[in-house]
């Protein structure tokens, strides 16, 4: 619409007759200015325009020189139309926030450097508190609130999956802005950063989203967040799902998949699936496949299918009586929801929980071969001091395998060719120069069932876990020990050591030194530091050492005191 107001008019009592004023997309529509003084004031008068068939197309306000000062406008925003009168100073911001009340577009450094103001201006991202609202009469405006249609956009889904905000002052504006660059990204916008201008696609690594999104500023510093969140988009990779009917034909499935994985219960899984971390393309459900019972063997000992539950297994009797370190281990790990679905299979494959394995933009040699390990010189308070390598520092963070490992047991399984047994002990690897490896297991072998031979003193056993919160928080050192004592001497122990290695660290060399030994403080102190001479720790786990020296001296006395 032409802005051009006509003068100052001589009087206040007769209208000013105009014609041919220019609309536009209508340039030869004929519109009639009416115009008077508001009140009886020298500083202000008040136009209304209006078509041939006298209807008011806009208020305007103008000053004692004849510029307008307010004007009618329509705005469309989250898909309702909005008529307001705004003052000619008004930001677009302002008019959101003031005027309609829409509060989603935060109003931070007000000068278009924080982004939190950010709304899809006619489709394309646009920091809202450099636009004259006057200028942007009729256009279509999307706030944070109007993503979704209803429902939570996918990318306002993942930054909620990956705890992409804290405060969340900023959030909306960088959702709003992580929705626009996903487009304009789509349509093969180039950035500073891309290696390729010419390029038919854009590759969004983590270098090209935090160049992407340098307009937007986040004071609580949760970028580490963000990235992946814009990355993961909300929503997981598609993926084909097969319910297969028996083992044989679900480990040929996945033998044949070079990017399957079987599905349990998923806790695991498809948290990492959410997070990016995962990326299957087939899963192959085998909840109704493995056994889901707990049965005594002809030697005395049991066998534990790998689809009974977690809590199912702390909870059975003969476990609790003959093997309580079992029952112990389970409870102390994870909450009661997680243990209810959790499956024993599931449990002994769970993937580390090293922050940067899981911080998709950082380096990390488990999650991607050859890139480096961040914790070595990082944050690696929670990382291993035995069996490490300059690859990977990362422990397992299972607390039912450290126990399992302990009493010997030996894991069941199946692969294409036949079925194999392997001793627990073995199941997981050390990291070398394969830290994301982390078992022997071949493709497509499925584990079906775990068994633990008969121990006569393993009811003289515990499981203890030292841990930053009293509950559901992983192991910076854990232990699972059982203890037989004759007349004081030690005539058998089983040790094995949890948070400190990338797999359960049984502690074969304490045993052999406690065997025969007389079953007082010095002999278990002996041992406990001969089994950690070779540990090397990390800047920031170096409590770990001692930690681990006295969780083993306690324990120790504890059954001793236990079995007298």
């Amino acid at each position: 619409m032409n802005r051009n107001r006509p003068p100052h008019p001589a009087g206040h009592g007769a209208p000013h007759e105009m014609s041919s004023i220019a609309i536009s997309g209508e340039p030869s529509a004929e519109v009639s200015v009416v115009g008077g003084w508001m009140g009886h004031s020298s500083l202000a008068h008040t136009w209304f325009q209006r078509d041939q068939q006298h209807r008011t197309l806009a208020l305007v306000v103008s000053d004692s020189k004849g510029n307008a000062m307010d004007f009618e406008i329509t705005l469309r925003v989250d898909g309702s139309e909005h008529r307001l009168t705004v003052d000619t100073r008004t930001t677009l911001l302002d008019a959101l926030r003031e005027r309609l009340r829409i509060g989603t577009a935060k109003k931070g450094c007000d000068h278009g450097q924080c982004g939190a103001c950010t709304v899809l201006l006619e489709g394309r991202r646009a920091v809202s508190c450099l636009a004259l609202a006057v200028a942007y009469d009729g256009a279509d405006i999307v706030t944070a609130d109007g993503l979704g249609n209803g429902e939570l956009h996918p990318v306002q889904r993942s930054f909620i999956t990956h705890d992409a905000f804290q405060c969340g002052y900023c959030t909306p504006g960088q959702v709003v802005s992580a929705v626009g660059m996903l487009q304009e990204a789509a349509a093969g916008w180039p950035s500073v950063v891309s290696q390729d201008l010419n390029a038919e696609d854009v590759t969004l690594d983590g270098t090209e989203i935090r160049e992407r999104m340098s307009g937007n500023l986040c004071r609580c510093a949760a970028y580490a967040n963000i990235v992946p969140a814009i990355e993961d988009g909300g929503a997981m990779r598609e993926f084909r799902y097969d319910r297969a009917t028996d083992v044989s034909s679900a480990v040929g499935t996945i033998a044949g998949s070079p990017n399957g994985a079987f599905l349990a219960a998923g806790t695991n899984l498809v948290d990492h699936m959410r997070l990016g971390i995962a990326t299957p393309e087939l899963l192959v459900d085998i909840r109704q496949l493995t056994s889901d019972q707990i049965t005594e063997l002809p030697d005395g000992g049991i066998r534990i299918g790998a689809a009974v539950r977690n809590s199912d297994l702390a909870a059975d009797r003969r476990i609790r009586r003959n093997y309580p370190m079992v029952s112990e281990a389970i409870l102390s790990g994870a909450s009661g929801q997680l243990r209810n679905v959790a499956t024993t299979g599931g449990n002994l494959l769970q993937r580390t929980r090293c922050v940067y394995f899981q911080d998709l933009t950082t380096p990390c040699n488990k999650r991607q071969p050859g890139s480096g390990c961040s914790a070595l010189e990082g944050y690696n308070r929670d990382h291993a001091i035995l069996g490490a390598s300059d690859h990977c520092v990362a422990t397992h963070p299972s607390d039912m395998a450290v126990a399992m490992v302990a009493l010997d047991a030996q894991v069941r399984t199946q692969r294409p060719d036949g079925e194999r047994t392997i001793p627990l002990t073995d199941l997981h690897r050390l990291p070398g120069d394969r830290p994301d490896r982390d078992t022997v297991l071949t493709r497509g072998e499925l584990i079906t069932a775990v068994d633990i031979p008969p121990l006569s003193f393993a009811t003289n056993s515990r499981y203890r876990k030292v841990r930053d919160r009293a509950s559901y928080a992983f192991a910076l050192v854990s232990l699972a020990a059982a203890l037989h004592v004759t007349d004081g001497t030690v005539q058998d122990v089983r040790l094995a050591l949890g948070g400190v290695a990338h797999k359960p660290w049984r502690a074969t060399r304490a045993e052999d030194l406690l065997r025969g030994a007389p079953a007082i403080e010095d002999s278990f102190r002996a041992a406990a530091e001969a089994e950690l001479a070779e540990s090397r720790p990390l800047p920031g786990n170096a409590f770990k050492v001692p930690l681990a020296r006295n969780v083993m001296v306690r324990m120790l006395l504890d059954l001793v005191e236990e079995q007298s």
